[in-house]
């Protein structure tokens, strides 16, 4: 069953699917069992693989960690739901975390991305329900990180829009050795980080959703990792900075400038961030991009600076070089805070 974000769900069966899970409507729930779900996974089914699965090969009910399953219909390397599921995306989805884990350890890495009919992977799944130790398990065991769901998004989306910090560290951070005695063939440096730089199909990256959903952490994780500050997002050529201006957010403004942020980025309508200040009438964000250095004069298509779109508002008689300009509490100038 396919985990599908924001929306109900649409089973032809009418039971509660993986958007219960997300939720928290496990099956330990009342309305989960009132509305039982054919398609779900058998409690019978995880029993029996718990039996048949062990994370170090030890011996569980008398059976090796190798012996397969009496089913062979059941069998978790070839099992598929209707919707694509795997048997591993199922117990993800179901929050059935040790069983899961076995099965990462036993996966060859190609099983770990197979793709459901939202071309969700399993660490897409993770990362949604916010399994950390999932999540850090398949990267160690080698899952693409970079795949994309039918949103475009990658798992380094999904945590940034959602602020899973968390999650982002089990991303990216390199293993330690702890790790590698266990996952052996885990890399010895950093995981590859292609999918920071990667667009949804909404024209976004990693940095403009942490910007996006005010996320301060996360934006700050990014930015140590390399994330590149300036990307424009592919709808309207908008940076970062010009949707922390939109969002009315000086904190952000802030943080993107003191990283170094260029203060007169163009959209393709030719609108700096100063433009977006004046045309909200944000008086302070305003005053920290001219500190900045910001440029009034820099016209856009139709002609109008910065100067003239506060001019012609009420942001007129405001606009001016503050000397006592202050950021959580302490005066805020370009490149320092005093």
């Amino acid at each position: 069953m396919a985990f599908r974000q924001g929306g109900p769900c649409t089973c032809s069966e009418g039971g509660q699917c993986a958007a219960a899970a997300a939720q928290g409507k496990g099956p330990g729930s009342k309305s989960w069992e009132e509305a039982p779900d054919e398609d779900r996974v058998d409690s019978g089914f995880l029993d029996s693989f718990r039996s048949d699965c062990s994370l170090e090969g030890e011996k569980r009910s008398g059976e090796t960690a190798a012996t397969p399953l009496r089913d062979p219909a059941a069998n978790p390397w070839t099992f598929l739901t209707d919707e694509g599921d795997t048997y591993l995306s199922l117990c993800i989805i179901h929050e059935e975390q040790r069983v899961a884990l076995d099965l990462i350890l036993q996966s060859p890495p190609e099983f770990l991305n197979f793709h459901n009919t939202l071309l969700q992977t399993p660490l897409h799944l993770a990362v949604y329900l916010h399994q950390v130790t999932v999540v850090r398990a398949l990267v160690l065991k080698g899952a693409d990180t970079a795949q994309q769901d039918r949103n475009g998004n990658t798992p380094f989306h999904l945590a940034c829009q959602h602020g899973f910090l968390d999650c982002l560290q089990a991303l990216t951070l390199a293993p330690t050795l702890p790790e590698t005695s266990v996952f052996p063939s885990a890399s010895s440096g950093p995981p590859a980080l292609l999918a920071l730089g990667l667009w949804n199909w909404k024209g976004l990256t990693c940095l403009h959703l942490a910007v996006l959903n005010q996320h301060w952490g996360i934006l700050q994780y990014l930015l140590a990792l390399g994330a590149e500050i300036n990307a424009q997002d592919r709808t309207c050529g908008r940076t970062a900075l010009h949707l922390a201006v939109e969002m009315g957010d000086a904190n952000l403004v802030a943080i993107l400038l003191e990283n170094g942020a260029e203060v007169d980025p163009i959209m393709y309508n030719g609108c700096t961030p100063l433009h977006l200040a004046a045309g909200r009438l944000n008086v302070s964000i305003w005053n920290m991009l001219c500190q900045a250095g910001a440029d009034r004069l820099q016209p856009n298509m139709e002609g109008e600076t910065p100067q003239d779109l506060a001019n012609s508002s009420r942001l007129g008689f405001a606009i001016c070089q503050f000397d006592d300009l202050a950021l959580w509490g302490r005066p805020y100038m370009p490149g320092k805070l005093i």
